[in-house]
């Protein structure tokens, strides 16, 4: 019965190791897509810019927009995977309050102290011989 505990609060304990370590990938994931939407100001106003100026280098400006528009693509086929991943992992793993909730109902149910049917047939066994 002890051993039962045990594996109960090791699991718990696995599962809150597990939930920090999901926080602390969706923190990078929030910080990356910042910095990804940063960038994505800093290209509008590059963009904004060279529809500004002359058109001397219009070639060139066409190259640049194409490669603008190209780190648009990348930048939103990444914020997709973030996405997605973000997805998996709140549809994966639990939450910390489903994980106060079952901690909850361990500790006032307490199946530890409940009797196992071998145990009561070995206390009627018990009774009978006596």
């Amino acid at each position: 019965m002890v051993d039962q505990s045990q594996n109960v609060y090791q699991d718990i304990k696995a599962l809150q190791s597990s939930l920090l370590v999901l926080r602390q990938k969706i923190k990078y994931l929030v910080h990356n897509e910042k910095i990804l939407g940063r960038n994505i100001l800093v290209l509008n106003k590059k963009i904004a810019s060279a529809n500004t100026s002359d058109s001397q280098g219009s070639f060139a400006s066409n190259e640049k927009i194409e490669e603008i528009f190209k780190k648009m693509k990348d930048i939103e086929n990444r914020m997709k995977g973030i996405e997605s991943n973000l997805e998996m992992f709140s549809k994966r793993y639990a939450r910390a309050e489903d994980l106060k909730e079952m901690k909850y109902v361990i500790d006032n149910i307490n199946p530890l102290e409940y009797t196992t049917i071998e145990q009561v047939k070995k206390i009627i066994k018990e009774e009978m011989q006596k």
